[in-house]
């Protein structure tokens, strides 16, 4: 079930919202009767689509229910026990097919991906392994844990939620209009970002990954990628807006997960801004405890290089994946040296020219389905002359004027406006709320059509 589907959209959002606030009412305020809605609602939210693949998350729940227990204890048993049971889990359900076949070897590896597997276990992981540092007390309550791991608006797709950023509000949370209205507007937001944008770019991204590279002129291919992108952008950030939408409705604050990403100046930037909760776990659970940067410059390097390689290996069983991670984890390491210091001296306009062409080659290394097509489809972006699909065969109406306002979407511009002139007080500051209410209605019309119409594709991260 996807967030911007219909039967969503309808009947299982408007129905949990009804049960939930109507046991909230009952309960006059204690989260125990709402939490044990959450969870059963987050769970069918799942089963919806994925029964035997849910079963399995249930059980995996169970499990790291009982290592943070044991964690509290035996913390060193614990933690191993966590890193073995669920990285094998996620080994054979994600990647023992691709490393069998690149031996030839042909064994009865699952033919379904259980929804969502990557983000369920490293947000599993973080609590057990949380718990055994002793930075969090061991969740003894069985729903305010599965509430904590199922919570269905970041279940699926992210951002990845730490055990201590929902620890009080799992025990005590207040329900405001103002913040419910809020949640609402930062759902339809995520919806626009979804529908209108990303799903629009995706068109023409698919269309110039999906002929032979040879047959692309330079102008086509640069407007294919662009266009990925975007729609990747849009994409994640979208429904990683839905999410904190959804979850302020419920009376949870989620942290955010981008930061205006393709404004960063050096690659080292983006990650600080581009899937943060991701960019933060590797940081934490991997890069510092492999020793940081703390030692050699010779081990800092292969630090990096571990991290991105499992950041790579963690969006795919594909070897185009582990080439982009090393790609990335190329250049933050000349970043970290003397590169970076060149391009801290550099010019501005420079600075952002130089992220930019580095962020759309790594894109087509991201895209692509093979090694070859990788290959072909760089070769493209730099051949000029004749060639079958040229940058008129991809452009479109639609796409002139959505364009400009993906673009715009990238950038801060709210924050720009308040830093530049700060809001008086008076009748400017309902004008403007009333411009926003207005945007909003605007933009939840415009996505609700999409919907009706039944023109969306599944969200990018889904697979991941």
């Amino acid at each position: 079930m996807l967030f911007q589907s219909a039967s969503f959209l309808t009947v299982f959002l408007l129905t949990l919202l009804a049960v939930y606030f109507g046991v909230w009412w009952l309960c006059r305020g204690r989260v125990g009767g709402a939490n044990l809605v959450l969870f059963l609602g987050s769970v069918a939210f799942y089963l919806w689509g994925e029964r035997f693949q849910g079963i399995l998350l249930l059980t995996s729940l169970v499990m790291n229910y009982g290592l943070g227990l044991l964690a509290s204890k035996r913390a060193r048993l614990a933690s191993w026990l966590t890193v073995i049971l669920n990285l094998c889990l996620l080994f054979w359900y994600k990647y023992a097919g691709f490393v069998c076949g690149q031996f030839g070897l042909a064994i009865g590896t699952p033919q379904l991906l259980p929804l969502a597997i990557s983000f369920f276990t490293f947000q599993a992981m973080s609590y057990v392994l949380d718990v055994a540092r002793g930075q969090v007390p061991a969740e003894k309550n069985f729903i305010r844990f599965g509430v904590f791991v199922f919570l269905f608006p970041h279940l699926i797709a992210g951002p990845i939620v730490r055990y201590k950023h929902l620890a009080a509000s799992l025990r005590e949370r207040t329900a405001t209009a103002e913040q419910f209205a809020e949640g609402v507007q930062r759902f339809i937001f995520g919806l626009a970002k979804k529908l209108i944008l990303a799903d629009t770019f995706a068109v023409v991204a698919d269309q110039a990954f999906g002929y032979t590279p040879g047959a692309l002129g330079a102008g086509a291919a640069w407007l294919g990628v662009v266009c990925y992108a975007l729609q990747v952008y849009f994409d994640f950030s979208g429904y990683s807006c839905m999410a904190i939408g959804l979850a302020k409705m419920f009376g949870f604050e989620f942290q955010e997960n981008f930061q205006h990403p393709y404004i960063a100046q050096s690659l080292t930037e983006f990650w600080k801004r581009w899937h943060i909760s991701l960019s933060s776990w590797f940081r934490d659970y991997v890069y510092i405890p492999l020793g940081g940067n703390r030692g050699s410059s010779v081990r800092t390097v292969f630090n990096l290089l571990v991290v991105f390689v499992l950041c790579g290996l963690w969006h795919g069983a594909n070897w185009t994946y582990l080439a982009w991670g090393l790609l990335h984890g190329g250049v933050l390491i000349l970043e970290r040296y003397r590169l970076g210091r060149i391009i801290e001296k550099t010019w501005l306009p420079l600075r952002f020219v130089y992220t930019q062409m580095v962020l759309m080659l790594s894109w087509v290394f991201f895209r692509s389905e093979s090694l070859s097509q990788i290959g072909g489809y760089l070769t493209a972006m730099f051949r000029f002359g004749p060639a079958e699909i040229q940058f008129v065969d991809l452009w479109s109406t639609k796409l002139a004027w959505l364009m400009p306002v993906g673009i715009l979407c990238c950038l801060p511009v709210r924050q720009w406006a308040t830093g530049l002139r700060p809001i008086p007080n008076g009748w400017w500051p309902s004008l403007a709320r009333g411009l926003v209410a207005v945007a909003t209605v605007l933009v939840f019309w415009a996505s609700i059509s999409q919907v009706v119409a039944g023109k969306h594709v599944p969200f990018i991260y889904f697979r991941f």
